[in-house]
Formats: C-alpha cells, structure tokens, sequence
C-alpha cells in the first residue's frame, strides 16, 4: 500500500513538473513573439525557450548565408525597460573579470566599462534567435566593436534604466556576412553608454586569423614585466587561462550558444568569451594608468581577431600614447608562446561637446 502511494505521488509530481514546464514554455513563446518591449520586473523568455529556439533556427538557417524576409522595413529590436543595479550580478562579473569580487572597493569608482555589455546578454540571445534575424545564430562571431560612454556609468546606480538591442545593418563579405548590432543603455532619455557591436556568420572558407586589426604599433626598450623589448610606457601581464575559467565564464558572461555542454563533450574546443578578453584588459588598464583612462565621455575601439581555446598563457599588454594635441591608450592580448593575437583596442577620450 505505502509503495502503490508512493508511487501515484511520484506520478502527480511527475505531470505538475511536465505541466508547469509546458506553462512557462508557451508563455514564453507568446511573450517573444507579440513584445518588442519587456519589463524587467516580470516575466522575460525563459532559457528553455530560449534554447530550443537557438536549435531550431540553427538547422534551418545556412551559416554565412543571409536569409530573405518578406518585410524588410521591419525593424528587429528589443527593449527591456525598469532595469535595476544588482550589486551581486555585478560583483560576479568583476570577480571572473580582472576586477576582483570585492570590487569597487571605493566610492570613487564607476562600474567597470564592459559591465553594461554584460546585462545585454539576454536581449542579445534574445536577436539572434528570432524568426526576423536573417541569419544562423549557430557559429557567430564576434568581429569588432565600438563602445561610446557619454556619461559616468554610476548613472545607472541612481534609478531605473533601459537597454535596447537593434539591428542595424547586414552586409556580405568574403568571409560569409557580417550584421551590426546596436546595443544602448540610457536613463531619463539619456544615452550613458552604447556600442556597435559587429558579428560574422562566417561561410565554409573563412580564416579566423584572417580578421583586419587596428594599427597597434609598440616601441621596444627594457622595461616590461615577463616580456622584454616594449617601452617603458607599456606594461604587460602573463596570465595563465585555465579549462575551469571556461566553467566560470559560461555561468557568468552566457552564450549566444546557449549550448555549453556540447563543448565539454568534446564536439568543439571550449574557448573564451569575447567579452571577457575585452574586460580583462580593461581591467588591467585601470590597475596601470588608474581610473582616469576610462572616464566618460569617450570612445572605445576592439578589433576581435579570433578566439582563445583554452588551456592557454596569454599576455595583456597595456599602454598610452599621449601628443600635444591627443592622448590615447592602446590594449591587446595575444598569445604567450607565439604571439598571435587575439584583440587589440584604442581608447580615445572626447571633448564633453563631442560626447553630446
């Protein structure tokens, strides 16, 4: 008798949890498919959903091939309004980033520079996986980038703000098509901080070594930490990237593929978020050249060339080029042992009229 009701209470339990599953599923496809504009204190599309929608336009879209909408006036954008700071995302965020998990650790510094790219990371899934996105979200990759802060990123401490994700352009290339995505964060109506953010659906023939880069040129002289021959204005950092930063980073930054598990099974080489490269050399930015480098208003250049697969000994090299009539700062990191490189970066700082 005690093993028949265990068993009829394992059953109900069983079809509630199937019940409840199918609930939040169709919820989640009737909200993505009638809002362009979600509130981020209720209901957002569920990871599940998400998933399965990733799986489904990736078998029927070709890679490096764009597909034709019937209304090609019809914009793709997504909104999440009511935004608030959550102190523990960004704690976590810092804490695989180069911040630190304490940080801040003072009330004189801003929200680190890539945070808000961080937050995108739904509404960014959330693109590549509609019916209006004209290509395959399997295998994108992300090209460059061009991030505008006009204003202090603490802004976004003070209230409720906004972020914005928009298609903007598609265009062929030799290596398969490349789409811009606008990504914007703004409080009061006003813009704090947006980027271009450039992706490549490359074709069967594309070379990730054979990405354009930013014309980054270092001097040569003694004083550089772990590497010689740069100037002494440079500093550079040997950092081991080890199989569990894979682990830490996908649960941190997410995935366009939200499919992680298939890299650990072996069916490809885990690798390191973009996003990740381009932090970790801000951050140690600031530990060189201090906060200052990073202050709003100004505009950041990245050139991704291609992934790091993990395990690897990369460098971050750090420096400033400061003339009378400019300053800038340059970033890249490459490999250890062969020196290849995987990003390079420009910060150019702008007139607050300009910022406007």
């Amino acid at each position: 008798m005690m093993n028949r009701n265990m068993a009829n209470f394992s059953t109900l339990i069983s079809v509630v949890s199937g019940v409840t599953v199918l609930y939040l599923f169709y919820t989640s496809h009737v909200s993505f498919k009638t809002h362009t504009v979600f509130d981020a204190q209720k209901h957002l599309p569920g990871s599940v959903y998400l998933m399965t929608r990733y799986i489904y336009q990736s078998l029927r879209k070709k890679r490096g091939t764009m597909r034709k909408n019937k209304d090609t006036s019809d914009e793709l954008a997504f909104t999440l309004v009511n935004c608030r700071y959550d102190a523990v995302s960004l704690r976590r965020f810092c804490s695989v980033s180069g911040y630190g998990w304490d940080y801040p650790d003072s009330v004189f510094r801003d929200v680190p520079l890539c945070y808000p790219e961080f937050l995108f990371t739904r509404l960014l899934t959330m693109i590549v996986c509609s019916e209006r996105f004209r290509l395959s979200p399997f295998g994108l990759m992300s090209v460059s980038e061009s991030v505008r802060l006009s204003d202090a990123l603490d802004e976004l401490k003070r209230g409720m703000f906004s972020l914005q994700a928009r298609v903007l352009e598609y265009r062929t290339v030799r290596a398969g098509v490349e789409v811009d995505l606008a990504l914007t964060a703004s409080r009061d109506q006003q813009t704090v901080w947006s980027s271009t953010l450039t992706l490549l659906s490359p074709n069967n023939t594309h070379r990730p070594d054979a990405q354009p880069g930013l014309e980054i040129t270092h001097g040569k002289g003694p004083y550089c930490r772990h590497i010689s021959g740069y100037p002494v204005s440079e500093r550079c950092i040997t950092q081991a990237v080890p199989w569990s930063s894979g682990v830490r980073r996908t649960w941190v930054f997410g995935d366009l593929c939200p499919l992680p598990v298939f890299v650990w099974l072996g069916f490809a080489r885990p690798s390191t978020h973009p996003l990740w490269m381009f932090s970790r050399c801000m951050a140690e930015m600031e530990k060189h050249k201090g906060v200052e480098v990073v202050r709003a208003p100004l505009t950041v250049s990245v050139c991704y060339k291609q992934p790091v697969s993990l395990p690897r000994k990369v460098n971050i090299r750090v420096s400033e080029n400061t003339s009378v009539t400019s300053s800038t700062a340059s970033f890249s990191l490459e490999d250890h042992r062969t020196r290849t490189l995987y990003l390079t970066g420009q910060i150019k700082p702008q007139t607050s009229q300009k910022a406007e």
